[in-house]
């Protein structure tokens, strides 16, 4: 048979171009079907680590790959608007068309075969491409191709807002006197920056993310750099991870977040809109290009808990919290760019510290003494060269005087979830991380889904320990499913409060209570959750397995009664739908542009609203009005006469951001009320 000969020469890689259709087609002139390259068989190539002379392979479906480079957003955007528009277009068609070609790393770049041309990445010692002669392709079309667009718009937007943690550089130094509380004058460049991201969120609304090609995509990237040039980062930022987002989504990649991509686009929306209508700001609204750093007198500090970090930018790393002598909570952060296996790296490695170099590992289960110490705003501690760390780990029997350290912790969970609920001033200026932590005595009682019912002492109600970080590369779902097999077991654990979920708490460490636990000599008697892996051996008296509980929890006897599992609080306030058809809207106008939102005569849209104003909440019913009235409004740059013309009306975001606002406010306060519900 004739098609064998050729079926042999495409496993073996040698089929024609011609044939093969390598430029992106079938292979027949003008079809635009995709076909993935065929290369020979054998072993397939490991990303994580490239050799030489083997090719890196990488899927569309997963952007966040930390061993590709990044770009600049400034240069991003040029690229895109200097190419013709049907190269646009055709990019807008398969966005994620370089995933399909084959990736190589070797003397200090990449080199990307696209079928027949070739695109190379001139990186030298950066990761970051930075200018036009960084980036080239052997078509003819270059710099205008479709290779090398397709090729930039597969990298990860560089963002210059937070600064290397693993620099020891001068941001470990103190901040000038005064600066963090001066205000800034909003000049006429700030207002023109905080409107021309206005307008390009304006743009996404009525496209929305999904068909957000790469115009829109371009004018986010333009208004990003704007807004950077004249000092905005918290605005810049914004917009990049709204672009990234964007990117993702049309992509298909399995970490698309299109609540995430919401939240960041009421955030710039709301960042924008503030400095429009202010004449003078505080520095810290406009966000800090590297975080300030201000003198401590700091003498001891006492590790607590250490808990893993893994953001979609590709960062991973461990931060370490830490007890200071004046009763605040400090932090360490170790984050590199890579990938999971920094994790493990940062909490059983070496974090430098000053002339000291200790783990996280040693950090989290030690009594320290400093010298010289810098911290930021927030609680984080600088660790550059002239800071001094003397670690000495603390011995597994002073474990239990963990809790002391802590004022509020040594008091009664219920004490303890209103001191949080009371330092939160406003529902939109949420906790920093460090202040909703709790520290808890109690016994496990069974599973419950993929949490832990866990009932406090003194306390008749039960909480849910819940997972702090679902990824395969932590530990926190299979130690949550080892304790879970353990009813009865006494123990002591470091929480994190779910403000937004009543009854719900994330399990970040703990210390068991009797001695049917053993750990090993090196943990000191605790356990943290996300990074210490739980064996079946380091409990005595563990028989029974998830399935078993949770069966015997779903069919109890009738002679015993779960008290504690019939008192639970019902802990899906915060899935509950509130505002009926609100926030879905909002969210899809986000995703699918302005048309997805039905008109106000529509029969869905009168349903919506009766049932709003039914509930009694008439200012959500007249929100809805207005949104559908917003969306029914022209673009907010329009073109007439091949000129572009720009409103100062930009009704659809701001009714979008106040809707954000007024769900957020409401629902802020009605986990409240649930939180008090389980206080009784």
């Amino acid at each position: 048979m004739p098609w064998l000969g050729i079926a042999r020469r495409l496993r073996s890689g040698t089929i024609p171009s011609r044939l093969r259709g390598d430029d992106g087609g079938c292979g027949h002139a003008g079809c635009s079907r995709q076909s993935r390259k065929i290369g020979p068989l054998g072993r397939r190539p490991n990303p994580r680590h490239p050799t030489s002379n083997q090719p890196v392979r990488w899927s569309g479906r997963n952007r966040v790959n930390p061993e590709l480079p990044s770009i600049a957003a400034e240069l991003l955007a040029e690229i895109i608007e200097a190419a013709p528009g049907r190269v646009r277009k055709r990019l807008d068609r398969n966005p994620a068309a370089a995933s399909n070609w084959q990736w190589e790393q070797a003397n200090g770049g990449w080199t990307i075969s696209a079928g027949d041309e070739t695109v190379q990445l001139h990186l030298g010692d950066q990761q970051t491409v930075l200018n036009s002669e960084m980036v080239s392709c052997s078509c003819l079309l270059s710099p205008k191709c479709f290779h090398l667009l397709a090729v930039v718009t597969s990298l990860t937007i560089a963002d210059e807002a937070e600064p290397k943690t693993d620099l020891k550089t001068d941001h470990d130094a103190p901040s000038q006197p005064g600066s963090d509380g001066d205000d800034v004058e909003i000049t006429d460049g700030i207002r023109g920056a905080a409107q021309q991201s206005l307008q390009a969120i304006d743009s996404l609304l009525v496209s929305g993310a999904r068909a957000s090609g790469l115009i829109i995509q371009s004018t986010l990237l333009r208004a990003a750099h704007q807004s950077r040039a004249e000092g905005l980062v918290n605005l810049s930022a914004s917009l990049i991870r709204m672009a990234e987002g964007i990117q993702r989504l049309r992509a298909g990649d399995e970490h698309a977040d299109c609540d995430q991509l919401c939240r960041d686009t009421t955030t710039a929306i709301e960042a924008a809109h503030g400095l429009i209508r202010a004449d003078s700001v505080p520095k810290s609204q406009l966000g800090y290009a590297r975080r300030p750093f201000s003198p401590n007198a700091l003498k001891r500090l006492t590790g607590v808990v250490a808990e893993p970090i893994l953001t979609l930018s590709g960062y991973a790393g461990v931060v370490t919290h830490l007890i200071g002598d004046d009763g605040d909570i400090y932090q360490v952060v170790e984050t590199r760019p890579g990938d999971a296996n920094l994790i493990n790296q940062a909490y059983r490695g070496g974090i430098d510290l000053g002339e000291t170099t200790a783990s996280a590992q040693v950090i989290s289960r030690s009594r320290i003494d400093v010298q010289n110490l810098t911290s930021s705003p927030d609680g984080r501690l600088g660790k550059g060269g002239k800071t001094r760390w003397a670690i000495q780990p603390v011995q597994e029997s002073h474990a239990a005087d963990l809790s002391t350290l802590h004022c509020h912790w040594t008091k009664d969970i219920r004490e303890q979830i209103s001191r949080v609920f009371d330092a939160t001033a406003t529902p939109e200026q949420p906790l920093p991380r460090d202040r909703n932590l709790v520290c808890v005595q109690g016994t496990i009682v069974a599973a419950k889904g993929a949490g832990v019912l866990f009932q406090p002492v003194d306390c008749n109600a039960t909480l849910t320990l819940g997972i702090a970080m679902d990824n395969a590369a932590v530990m926190y779902r299979q130690n949550l499913q080892m304790l879970a097999r353990c009813p009865g077991l006494s123990i002591e654990i470091f929480a994190r409060l779910r403000l937004n979920q009543a009854g719900w708490m994330d399990a970040l460490s703990f210390r068991a209570l009797s001695e049917e636990v053993t750990f090993p000599d090196h943990w000191l008697g605790r356990c943290h959750l996300g990074l210490d892996a739980l064996q079946r051996h380091h409990f005595q008296n563990t028989q029974r397995y998830v399935e078993d509980v949770e069966q015997q929890r779903k069919q109890p006897s009738p002679a015993e009664h779960n008290v504690l599992i019939r008192n639970a609080v019902d802990t899906r306030s915060s899935k509950s739908e509130l505002f009926p058809g609100l926030e879905k809207r909002c969210a899809a106008m986000v995703i699918g542009g302005r048309s997805s939102v039905g008109s106000i005569s529509s029969r869905t849209h009168r349903q919506d609203h009766a049932r709003l104003v039914a509930r009694g909440q008439r200012t959500a019913a007249g929100l809805l009005n207005h949104l559908a009235m917003a969306c029914a409004e022209s673009p907010a740059v329009t073109r007439r006469g091949n000129v572009n013309h720009a409103s100062e009306k930009h009704r659809r975001p701001l009714i979008l951001a106040v809707i954000d606002q007024y769900c957020r406010e409401f629902r802020s306060h009605y986990e409240r009320d649930q939180w008090r519900r389980w206080l009784g």
